[in-house]
This record gives C-alpha cells, structure tokens and sequence, in this order.
C-alpha cells in the first residue's frame, strides 16, 4: 500500500472579510438589478467571503485596473512559513504550487519560493496552473510517486486560490449586471462567491509523530469528462478596444453541474465497489461547494455533508483549497476520532476526483 500522510496543515485568509449583504448593497448596489442582489443574498448559500482589497478605496463606477492590498506571493510565503515552522528545510525534496491565478502565468511561484523558503537547490518543482477546484487530488497522486522514486524526501503542497483581481476588473468595466446578459452575471457571481486565501501541508511517506491524516492512495479515484467535446466553460485574455488584457469567461453553468454530479455519483459508485468495507465506515463528507441536486445526485446521508455547508457559509468558496480546508476543519472540530474515515468529493473545470481520509492524530 501507497499511503501520503499529511502534517503541518495551514490555512490563511486574505485579512479583508466582507457579508454579501455589504458586497451587493453597498459597494455594487448601483450596478445591480435587485433581482440580482435578492438572489445574490438568497440562493448562494454564502454570509461571508476574504477579499484581498480593502473596497472602501474603490470606485466601483470607474474602469480602472486596481492592484490588490495582499499580494498572493505574501500570503504563499506567510502559509509556507507557517507549516516548515520547526521543520527542516532540507527534508523537502518536491515542492507542488497550486496556482489559481491567471494574472501571473510565468513564472511559477516556486522561482522565487525556493530560495526564500530556504530549500536544498535539488529540490524538484512543479507548478499546477489551471485545473482549479480538484488539483489538490492530482498533487497527492503526484507527490506519491515521488516517495515511490526516493524513499527519504518529504514534500510541501502549496495552494493559492486568489480569483478577486481578475474578476474585480471584469466587473468594473460592466455598468449594470442583470440576469438578461448570461455572461455579465456569471462573472459578478464568480466575484462573490470567491474567497482569496491560500493553504499548504507536507506530505510524506511514512507517518511521523507530527502526522496528522492518512491517505491510501488506492482510495484516490480521478474521472475526466472525456465523451463531451464542446467547451463548458473558458476563460480567455484578450485586449478591450483600450489594449488593455481582459478575462473573458464564457459558462455554461447548468452543464458544467451536471456534468460534474454525475462524474462524482460515478466515482462514489468506484469507491463503493473497490473498497466496500472502509466505505461503510466512513463518518463524515466533505463536498465543493455541494448543492441539493448534487446531493441527491451522489446518494449522501444529509446527515454526514453539514460542515460542507458550514464552510461554504462562513468562508465561500475555497477553490482548490476547499479539500484541505474540510480536512483542517475535521481535526480542529474533532469532527473525527483516531483512527476514523472521511472522504472528500471535489471538482473542477477538467472532472472530478473523490479519496479517503483517515485520522491518525489524538487532536
């Protein structure tokens, strides 16, 4: 067995938090329908969201570029620094960046990471540029099979979900929202429901007296929507008529969830057959950003999905943090025993992944 045991998990915030009450009638009340805002503060399930901007600065009615007040490359460091606190550096051997953010596509943040964090020079990188809500999935399957090449270095994973600067200037440059225009709509939403924060963990092979979860990666199960080749969603940069770079996303909402619910019923049903006895006992489930349909969809006990719920309400939407952020939350909560299971469904533009955890931890 191939297991990934997780230690030093650290989560951060951007400091600014807002209500969505104070997002849709306060700062963009002008341009918005009150159909828009009802619905905003209604159906999205979310009271609170970590913005990296003090709005208060902002004039939402002019179209100019704002440069955020919390630089992701100080909320990547600070959360580092926060997990290697008392950990020898020179036991990474990979550092896995997570980065979720289109404005700064080269380099990756590991350039200037590496020596910062004071990592050996050997130290491999990679950067996971794009597949959003699910990567943290594809850096355990990865990280994996570096313990499988070297039997004695640990790695670092470190995630950035930093949305609010592209979608901040996409909404700046619309004067009204209403739900007629399909694209203008999707984009206030993606604005609200993101938060902008940052996670890491280190992984290793072996468990250690610091370890605080356990992996078995044979419970990590990856499904790509590879019979649809028309495009769900695309975020494109492209000049406006002022040259200046713009995110244009194109979204088809409706599919894009139905593909991903029956992509993840699909996966619990793997889940279910390969691992019938752990699958019984697990205790608790984490969902991204769950919604009733897709509840129904999966065949959940509603009784073992409320933290899901709980942390979409308090924080919004993680992104490709949420799984680590659920599995931080299980052990701070004590939503889990020594010893006992979760699982964790998540997804994002490119499919769905779903895997097991076990608590090794006391605390």
């Amino acid at each position: 067995m191939t297991s990934v045991n997780l230690s030093n998990i650290a989560i951060t915030k951007a400091r600014f938090r807002y209500s969505m009450s104070e997002l849709v009638d306060d700062f963009l009340k002008k341009k918005l329908d009150k159909d828009v805002r009802e619905y905003a503060k209604n159906e999205l399930g979310i009271d609170y969201v970590y913005k990296s901007y003090d709005f208060s600065k902002i004039d939402f009615d002019k179209d100019d570029f704002v440069e955020s007040d919390v630089s992701l490359s100080d909320m990547y460091y600070r959360t580092a620094k926060k997990s290697l606190r008392g950990f020898n550096t020179e036991k990474i051997g990979l550092f896995v960046t997570i980065n979720d953010n289109q404005q700064y596509l080269d380099p990756s943040p590991t350039v200037e990471l590496i020596p910062k964090l004071a990592f050996r020079k050997e130290t491999r990188a990679q950067n996971f540029q794009g597949l959003a809500c699910s990567s943290f999935s594809e850096s355990l399957l990865n990280s994996a099979g570096f313990f499988l090449m070297n039997r004695k270095d640990d790695a670092i994973v470190l995630i950035g979900t930093y949305y609010t600067p592209w979608f901040l200037d996409r909404i700046k440059q619309i004067k009204h929202i209403s739900k007629k225009n399909k694209a203008d709509f999707h984009n206030l939403i993606y604005f609200l429901i993101f938060s902008d924060v940052t996670a890491s963990v280190i992984l290793s092979e072996k468990k250690t007296k610091n370890t605080q979860i356990q992996i078995d990666t044979k419970s990590i199960l990856t499904l790509k929507n590879a019979k649809n080749t028309g495009k769900k969603a695309t975020i494109k940069i492209s000049p406006d008529k002022k040259h200046r770079m713009i995110f244009d996303m194109k979204l088809d909402s409706q599919k894009l969830r139905q593909d991903v619910a029956n992509l993840s019923a699909q996966n619990i049903k793997l889940l279910r057959k390969k691992t019938p006895t752990q699958f019984k006992k697990i205790k608790i489930w984490g969902l991204h950003t769950a919604g009733s349909r897709f509840i129904e969809k999966c065949q959940i006990d509603k009784m073992k999905i409320g933290l899901s719920y709980d942390l979409m309400k308090k924080t919004g939407n993680t992104g490709a943090v949420s799984s680590l952020q659920f599995i931080n939350e299980c052990i701070n909560k004590k939503e889990l025993s020594k010893n006992q299971l979760g699982c964790f469904v998540d997804y994002g533009w490119e499919g769905v992944n779903i895997f097991m955890f076990k608590k090794l931890s006391k605390t």
